[in-house]
């Protein structure tokens, strides 16, 4: 199941449970940290999806049949602050980051760093 799909499910399974839904209604936005966000192009995610984000949340790149989880390991608040979402696999360590301006978000830069042989 995609998690689009998973999400769908989430939001259709909670709406059906009227004011039967748990306390605040805070289950879904719990199951949906745990899931992740997908995206094709870690360097063009949609300005809401950055909103949303939260320190520790994962994002998934899909690239063909792969799939690579980046975690927002920074966020600030407010204009002059920005995110980071980093990678690391096999010696291999990716950082990507967005600045928040007063245009909204923007793509900074990529820092990649490989790690000895």
């Amino acid at each position: 199941m995609k998690i689009s799909e998973l999400l769908a499910l989430i939001d259709a399974k909670i709406a059906g449970q009227g004011s039967a839904v748990d306390m605040g209604g805070g289950l879904a936005p719990i199951l949906k940290s745990l899931v992740g966000v997908e995206v094709e192009d870690i360097t063009k995610i949609p300005g809401e999806v950055l909103d949303a984000l939260e320190a520790g949340d994962r994002v998934i790149k899909v690239t063909g049949k792969q799939k690579h989880t980046y975690i927002v390991s920074y966020k600030g608040e407010g204009v002059g602050e920005g995110i980071c979402l980093s990678y690391n696999a096999a010696g291999y360590g990716e950082t990507v980051s967005y600045d928040f301006t007063d245009a909204g978000w923007v793509y900074n830069s990529t820092d990649v760093k490989t790690y000895g042989e």
